[in-house]
């Protein structure tokens, strides 16, 4: 068909617009809920951050990384007309775990911001919680006796630590969180130690999982025999920034990894790691 000369630049136009609108479809498309588990480790180098989309559309963002990167990752990985969070939840008050977190407050309607039942006086966390407070963020302790449901079928089983919590170091006091779905389950561990891991495992808490997401960015002081065995998952995800001065993953810790037989999976290698249930 002969298109006219005056036609065809504002004909070229119309086609740029639409293919543009449709690859913006597409990729809306993709974000939406699926009726499946969706978690999505972010790439956030030498810290921790991990959303979880449960099959309703809910959303729960576990830590903040070192960073803006969650941010940035939040944006790729939610809806562009989705500017809220459900549940913020901070393992514990280290720095490369929530960094993100008060950019999160200020740009998204959280819905309530869980936090280790913990005192710490540091000014980032103290100013994280302030501005929590200005944006009449709720905050909910950390509590095993009172878990979250979704819902949806999705579940947060809080493990870990006791409330109140006991005289032991933050790491070991992260908050352990079990996301269970009938058709898979991640345990979120925070920056627990291997004596963290052995006073989990001596409580008789059934800490078991199809995922676990390695504690303490792979160090050589977390993932030991005995918490692999009893966690005893398919898969294992390490939040670790390439080329970082702690030299982690440790080899000694990939190699109880490898003898359990556990395949690894590191956001050094892959960027972000996408898993569906």
């Amino acid at each position: 068909m002969h298109v006219p000369s005056r036609f065809r630049r504002p004909l070229l136009i119309l086609c740029v617009i639409l293919a543009g609108a449709s690859l913006v479809l597409v990729h809306e498309l993709k974000r939406l809920p699926d009726e499946h588990l969706i978690v999505h480790f972010f790439d956030v180098g030498q810290g921790d951050s991990a959303l979880l989309v449960s099959p309703s559309g809910k959303t729960v963002l576990f830590d903040g990384g070192p960073d803006l990167s969650a941010l940035e990752a939040l944006g790729k990985n939610l809806p562009l007309s989705r500017r809220s969070i459900d549940l913020l939840i901070l393992s514990h008050p280290d720095p490369d775990h929530f960094i993100a977190f008060p950019e999160v407050l200020k740009r998204f309607k959280v819905g309530a911001l869980l936090i280790p039942a913990m005192e710490n006086d540091e000014e980032p966390y103290q100013a994280l919680l302030t501005i929590a407070r200005e944006q009449g963020v709720p905050f909910v302790a950390a509590d095993p006796a009172r878990d979250i449901d979704l819902h949806d079928g999705v579940v947060l089983d809080i493990l870990w630590p006791p409330n109140p919590v006991p005289p032991m170091e933050d790491n070991d006091a992260s908050v352990i969180v079990r996301a269970s779905y009938s058709t898979g389950s991640i345990l979120f561990t925070g920056d627990l130690s291997i004596k963290g891991e052995e006073v989990l495992l001596a409580s008789g808490i059934d800490v078991s999982a199809e995922v676990l997401k390695i504690g303490h960015h792979g160090s050589r002081f977390s993932s030991s025999n005995a918490f692999l065995a009893a966690v005893h998952p398919r898969l294992a995800v390490i939040s670790v920034g390439k080329d970082n001065h702690y030299g982690h993953p440790n080899p000694e810790a990939l190699e109880r990894l490898k003898n359990a037989g556990i395949p690894v999976r590191t956001t050094m290698e892959e960027g972000e790691i996408d898993l569906s249930f």
